[in-house]
């Protein structure tokens, strides 16, 4: 049987050693260095490319009041479900499955709703929510794909440097509730659905939210630069798990510069479903060696 290890068991500059030394990462660096290269030799107009992600088919109240309905949406279902566990109304075996479908009926289906709704709004189909430049699926693919790739090194040495000093402090480390309900046992609708909501769903609602909406309401008030880092707060932050926020606000970053960088959302959701798919890969073959 295959054996492993703890990589946040080794001291610090070895895990970091550990990590760069593995041929995905090297890849991944190597398309970090490529897309550098290009970046100088073409410069985008960063200015200009910001500009354009504010005209939308919503209004910056609008996206204000949108903003504040889903931090108040995804708030209650953190504290909800968790006060009807306390009471005894959730027993202990169906409290994960009860924040997965809290998650999708109070947050992800009225997110669906209103994006289908501005996407028939004043006729803007094109434009209107998915960015500034056309919608092209594959060529959105492409790019979120490879911006993926290229954050993954960010993302993971973040990862050991921000759990090494955790363990140090002392904290312990708890996985998110979707995390607990994919590897525990149970039933086949719950593991499918709980894969659809995790690839699909989850990137076209947060990015919608973060990035779509976000941008629109933040943008004029505080700057981009000062926008992005603040979205990217939130995004770690509403997860509610202390060893998952600093990879989780890097990625965050990342799909900001991703969606300002192509002109359309599509970009951000495509690596978002990326990103999500790798951690699934990832957690179904640790189970496997273990």
């Amino acid at each position: 049987m295959l054996e492993t290890f703890d990589i946040d068991a080794l001291p610090l500059h070895q895990a970091l050693l550990v990590f760069l030394a593995d041929p995905l990462i090297l890849a991944c660096i190597a398309i970090d260095l490529l897309m550098v290269i290009s970046l100088i030799k073409n410069p985008p107009d960063w200015k200009s490319r910001t500009a354009r992600l504010n005209f939308r088919s919503w209004s910056v109240s609008e996206a204000e009041a949108i903003i504040l309905a889903s931090v108040m949406f995804i708030l209650a279902v953190k504290a909800l479900i968790p006060a009807f566990y306390d009471v005894g109304a959730i027993d202990q075996k169906n409290l994960e499955t009860f924040l997965l479908l809290g998650q999708t009926f109070i947050f992800q289906m009225p997110v669906i709703i209103l994006i289908i709704v501005l996407l028939t709004r004043k006729g803007r189909i094109k434009t209107g929510i998915l960015g500034y430049a056309p919608a092209d699926i594959l060529s959105s693919f492409k790019k979120g794909f490879i911006f993926c790739l290229g954050a993954m090194p960010v993302v993971g040495m973040t990862s050991l440097i921000q759990n090494h000093f955790l363990i140090k402090a002392g904290f312990t480390n708890e996985p998110q509730y979707v995390i607990e309900l994919f590897n525990t046992p149970g039933p086949l609708w719950l593991k499918s659905y709980l894969v659809f909501t995790t690839i699909i769903m989850a990137p076209i609602t947060e990015e919608f939210i973060f990035r779509g909406i976000g941008t629109s309401a933040f943008a004029d008030k505080i700057g981009i630069k000062g926008t992005v880092f603040l979205l990217s707060i939130a995004f770690g932050a509403i997860h509610l798990n202390l060893y998952s926020f600093g990879p989780l606000c890097i990625i965050a970053m990342s799909f900001s510069i991703a969606y300002i960088y192509s002109g359309s959302l599509l970009v951000p959701v495509f690596m978002h479903s990326i990103f999500n798919t790798l951690n699934l890969v990832a957690i179904f073959i640790s189970n496997q060696i273990t």
